[in-house]
């Protein structure tokens, strides 16, 4: 079954409600895309490798409001 960006953008509100941690939400993209790599279609995996390389500076890091506007408009990328 295929991950999808709906899926993924539930999920990864679901890490921000745990506490927004830069650290732990990025080793939390990081692990996911290493457990499903089988189920990602490429350009999924492209956004998630955004939110797993947020740990490697202060370049990459999303805002918690940032990063919510990136799952909301995941989802709805997937609705069209």
């Amino acid at each position: 079954m295929t991950y999808s960006k709906k899926q993924f953008s539930k999920d990864l509100k679901q890490e921000i409600k745990k506490g927004f941690d830069v650290s732990r939400i990025a080793q939390w993209a990081y692990m996911l895309s290493i457990d499903r790599h089988r189920e990602l279609p490429p350009d999924l995996d492209k956004f998630i490798q955004k939110v797993a390389v947020m740990d490697e500076g202060e370049e990459f890091e999303f805002s918690e409001d940032e990063l919510i506007r990136f799952a909301d408009e995941l989802e709805a990328e997937d609705s069209k």
